[in-house]
């Protein structure tokens, strides 16, 4: 389904064991592959979220508000030259996505607050144009680094997407995940949260492989969890 120009898809959740996370892997290895990303499907996944000075992002998720959207900038196993500036929309029970590749120069220039990058006819109507306006309104600024390992199956049929994603931390002392700085501090509960993404529809026998293992559909956010271990820390400015 297409909306405002973007392919919306739906998402399930669940936080689960690593006991449930090893019985799982079993059971969707047997019927999907990997991601061609990483090393059999197993990649590091670092993303710096950024939020505007009514810390909507936040506050929209701890509402549970309908629609909603944030931004992040997502590097995969830290590397400066694949870095992919997003962002995630929610559109009551659907998700959606729009993003672009940026240079770590770009990147850097985004942590000063300067989006006069985006001005570029090149980016006009698309996300980072979307950024550099939201940024004049009501000014972006770094929000919480999230760090996890993720582990991924694909599926052509309803392009299924399977995801283990575990060994959360969250980055502290540093706005810059690429910083010498930075330290990324473990945030404990959940110990791994599973997702199952897909188009129109989910063939049953996948959904199938999820029952029995006691899982429980919830709206864990990675960023809401990282967000709330720096407060408990007393590390939000």
């Amino acid at each position: 389904m297409i909306y405002k120009g973007r392919r919306l898809r739906h998402e399930l959740k669940f936080p689960a064991t690593a006991a449930q996370c090893e019985i799982l892997r079993g059971r969707f290895s047997a019927v999907m592959k990997h991601d061609d990303n990483g090393e059999n499907g197993k990649y590091r996944v670092t993303s710096l979220y950024l939020d505007d000075i009514y810390m909507s992002a936040y506050n929209d998720k701890l509402l549970g508000n309908d629609v909603r959207k944030k931004y992040r900038i997502r590097t995969y196993n830290l590397t400066r030259d694949k870095i992919h500036f997003e962002c995630k929309y929610k559109d009551r029970d659907m998700v959606s996505k729009r993003g672009e590749w940026i240079s770590y120069e770009q990147y850097r220039s985004i942590l000063r607050g300067d989006y006069s990058f985006t001005w570029d006819e090149k980016y006009r109507g698309g996300v980072l144009d979307d950024a550099g306006i939201s940024n004049s309104v009501c000014i972006l600024k770094p929000s919480v680094i999230v760090d996890y390992n993720r582990e991924a199956f694909i599926n052509p049929e309803g392009n299924v997407r399977f995801t283990i994603d575990s060994g959360f931390k969250v980055g502290v002392f540093s706005d810059d995940m690429f910083s010498d700085e930075v330290r990324f501090m473990p945030v404990g509960e959940p110990a791994a949260v599973v997702e199952l993404k897909y188009d129109d529809y989910l063939p049953s026998y996948l959904f199938d492989l999820v029952q029995g293992v006691k899982l429980e559909q919830a709206s864990v956010s990675k960023f809401l969890i990282c967000r709330e271990k720096l407060s408990s820390m007393n590390m939000i400015k």
